[in-house]
């Protein structure tokens, strides 16, 4: 059996609007120094340019606009820390 048990768009939808409440952008970083301390959990996401990681990150927050997003490729070149 996997979870969920129902696994279309709409059980997924409704997972991600019951598990995120609210999320701010806390800061960017440029190098690993730069980084906040590892206070709580923490979600990453990786992969090549363009392929849709900040549009996963508005997805999964219910946000239109959290996450900048662009069609020119490797717009992002820091680390984004959201809480």
């Amino acid at each position: 059996t996997s979870f969920p048990s129902e696994n279309n768009n709409q059980t997924y939808e409704a997972l991600c609007n019951a598990l995120v409440r609210r999320t701010v952008f806390i800061t960017g970083a440029v190098n690993l120094a730069a980084c906040p301390p590892a206070d709580r959990g923490e979600a990453i996401f990786i992969g090549r340019s363009n392929v849709g990681k900040s549009s996963l990150v508005n997805m999964v927050t219910n946000r239109k606009s959290l996450a900048y997003t662009s069609k020119r490729p490797g717009k992002t070149q820091q680390f984004n820390y959201f809480a």
